[in-house]
């Protein structure tokens, strides 16, 4: 907070000088122009239409992503082009007005007062950095130089659903602030209500102000508070997906806050883009982790963390005849403390521990019992990681002939101290008389950091009639990081090898221990290649691109095997994806009609865990296709759109023995126009009722999945008040 307070007044002081030279008009230029890459964007008129309120509704609208829909907020699982995971780091880069979001336990948000989003496709490390190996998403909020006055947008619909959002631009001022509310949409049997309510509540707050237009200035406020519930698994026999049906809390709540200050300072000879942020993130989540109306064994984990980030761009205030260039620096700090406790209740401490333990244990030596009816697993982690980056890119511009070369050099570093403590009471029965307290402290800290070097070059050829092809050759990396959520494993592992050395009985077949240095993972690398195209010509505009990904190191989630407690991301060594990605749009008068598809073939080239060789295997969880057709048409004072996506199909695990069926879904919005200022409309999703499964995982050695959410309509009213 105070460096962005510091980084204000060193601006304004500098503002205050200029504003006494005579310096020319400020240039509106986007801070990071990106060439020969392949771009979606999407402008706000198109975003209403669609009904474009949230991360999820992008999925197959943009040729290549998918963004499954489960869980909850904190489960924000992006898969681009065979790339992504569940859990940690990203395989795309977030940024709202230019700011970027380094958690991705932030990035499902909702959508207020957009102007536009666009998605910069494959891997953007030299200009971005870490986390944008598959991409970039930047998302535009409405500037205070739109229309003035005040809006106001209310919607009611299926799930009880509840939404308001009220915007107000004035001056250099833009505000919005929104609230949703859902009942849910899956019951839970075992308690009798639905188990993944939502309410959520934001606010935006935008300032803009140039000085004599020498200096342009800007400062962005958001915040994020939500309560809800989720985690709507249900467990499958192999032939049937079974109701949501667990005994335990399911929740998950989060405040977040994003403030980011820019300034664009132009004197004669330089322009200079500086940009700082604030990011907190405040969350809890609660989680029955084995899913079953068992009393095995609950997950929490409270997160409390802060960022810092610092970014300049510095280019020449003049135009070269054939070269611009664009120099920049980059870094951030951030620290993380988070309380994780797996509480072990009577069913899982006879399952995981007791079974376990007297299997090995002779007859008539006795057998263990732990009498307590629970006890907690705590485990305290203190985490910080950095980065710090230097990066060039310099085009080249003959003729129609653009040339692109750019090269990043990034550190990452991270420092983890772990606290793990455990207490129970247990019994040797026949051998002791009454039970003994056995505590185990396990505590510790890990630190990784490393170079690398992200190069870039890319040809484009701008021809005449709003032709261009292009081709480029990139790269990009995902960070490493530490398996929190492993350490039950590791503490349960030590809790019985412990107290079978504290009884004095030592089994040959005791599992053995992994200590924390197995916990971290390494940084996922991928080298893109591609060719592609578009075209424009009146209102019919079209693009194409085919593109081949090597990735080293991929970071893949899994659970180890048997009735393990614990997840942990790992590196499967390589893997390749191959595709094609295209979309089309045709806009005249009242007609607006739009399709992409993508198409990609991910597979492992080296992958073993050890068990089983996966190789030649499809990566499981990202889509082989992804389908997005729309069609609309304006009436006098009316507007109809219907929009068909498709996706699929779907492996669900490394050895393809899963999978989903390539499915449908069918949305609609009909809107009519009550007035200059008023506007009525109705909207729905799913409406075939396709049914479908979202998401697979195993627990315990069991499988679960959760559903597709079924049809849905909204049926909501936006008022102009000028």
């Amino acid at each position: 907070m105070y460096l962005c307070t510091l980084m204000r007044l060193v601006i304004l002081f500098i503002s205050c000088l200029l504003d006494t030279l005579a310096l020319k008009p400020a240039v509106s230029v986007a801070v990071k122009p990106v060439q020969g890459t392949s771009i979606s964007a999407i402008a706000s008129e198109q975003l209403e239409q669609l009904g474009i309120d949230n991360p999820k509704s992008l999925s197959s609208l943009i040729p290549g992503i998918h963004l499954p829909d489960y869980g909850a907020s904190l489960t924000s699982s992006i898969y681009v082009r065979g790339l992504g995971s569940r859990m940690e780091n990203p395989v795309i880069g977030l940024y709202i007005d230019d700011f970027p979001v380094l958690d991705k336990n932030s990035y499902d948000l909702d959508y207020l007062d957009l102007a536009s989003v666009t998605f910069l496709h494959g891997p953007q490390g030299t200009s971005y950095g870490r986390n944008t190996m598959a991409g970039v998403l930047s998302l535009r909020t409405m500037a205070p130089d739109g229309e003035k006055g005040m809006g106001l947008r209310l919607e009611g619909g299926s799930a009880r659903h509840a939404g308001v959002q009220l915007s107000y631009r004035s001056g250099n001022w833009a505000a919005t602030a929104g609230y949703r509310h859902s009942a849910g949409f899956f019951p839970n049997e075992y308690k009798g209500e639905l188990c993944d309510p939502y309410d959520g509540l934001q606010l935006r707050l935008r300032w803009d102000k140039s000085q004599r237009d020498s200096v342009q200035l800007n400062n962005t406020l958001h915040i994020g508070l939500s309560s809800e519930g989720g985690f709507a698994y249900g467990s499958w026999d192999g032939d049937t997906l079974h109701p949501v049906n667990y005994n335990d809390e399911g929740s998950y709540r989060r405040f977040t806050l994003l403030e980011g200050f820019k300034a664009r300072i132009i004197k004669r000879d330089f322009s200079l883009d500086c940009i700082s942020s604030l990011q907190v993130l405040m969350d809890d989540m609660h989680m029955d982790q084995d899913y079953m109306p068992l009393s095995i064994f609950t997950l929490e984990q409270q997160q409390k963390s802060a960022a810092l980030t610092m970014e300049a761009i510095l280019r020449p205030a003049r135009t070269f005849k054939h070269w611009r260039p664009m120099t920049g620096f980059f870094g951030f700090f951030k620290a993380n403390g988070m309380f994780a406790p797996v509480t072990f209740k009577r069913d899982g401490i006879r399952q995981l521990i007791l079974d376990n333990a007297n299997a090995g244990i002779p007859d008539d030596i006795g057998f263990l019992e732990i009498p307590d009816e629970s006890f907690p697993v705590n485990s305290l982690f203190n985490i910080l990681s950095w980065n710090a980056a230097v990066f060039h890119e310099s085009a080249f511009v003959f003729g129609n002939w653009q040339f692109t070369v750019g090269v990043r050099l990034d550190y990452e570093g991270a420092w983890m101290a772990y606290d793990c403590t455990a207490k129970m009471n247990y019994q040797l029965v026949g051998m002791m008389s009454t039970p003994r307290l056995y505590s185990d402290h396990y505590t510790g800290s890990l630190s990784h950091g490393s170079p690398i070097i992200l190069p870039k070059i890319s040809a484009e050829y701008r021809g005449i009639d709003g032709a261009s092809i292009f081709g480029t050759i990139s790269k990009g990396y995902r960070a490493g990081g530490f398996n929190t959520q492993i350490f039950s494993d590791i503490l349960q592992s030590r809790i019985m090898g412990g107290m079978m050395a504290d009884m004095g009985v030592y089994m040959d077949d005791m599992p053995q221990e992994s200590g924390a240095g197995n916990t971290e993972y390494q940084p996922e690398e991928a080298w893109n290649f591609e060719i592609g195209g578009s075209y424009r010509s009146g209102g019919f505009r079209a693009s194409a691109s085919v593109f081949r990904i090597e990735a080293i190191n991929q970071q893949l989630t899994v659970f180890p095997p048997g009735k393990s407690t614990g997840r942990m991301m790992t590196n499967a060594g390589r893997s390749r994806s191959i595709g094609i990605e295209t979309e089309a749009g045709y806009h005249s008068g009242d007609i607006d009609l739009q399709a992409s598809w993508s198409w990609n073939d991910a597979r492992f080239m080296s992958y073993s865990d050890g068990n089983a060789d996966y190789s030649g295997n499809r990566i499981p969880y990202s889509p082989a296709h992804t389908l997005f057709a729309a069609a609309g048409y304006k009436f006098s004072k009316a507007s109809l759109g219907l929009h068909l996506r498709g996706t699929g199909p779907i492996a669900w695990n490394e050895a393809n023995t899963l999978s989903e069926p390539f499915y449908f879904t069918l949305g609609a919005r009909a809107a009519f126009n009550m007035g200059t200022r008023t506007t009525l409309y109705l909207r729905g999703e799913n409406l075939t009722g396709t049914r479908y499964r979202a998401f697979y995982f195993k627990s315990m050695g069991n499988e679960f999945f959760q559903a597709g959410k079924p049809r849905t309509l909204i049926l909501g009213i936006q008022i102009r008040m000028i």
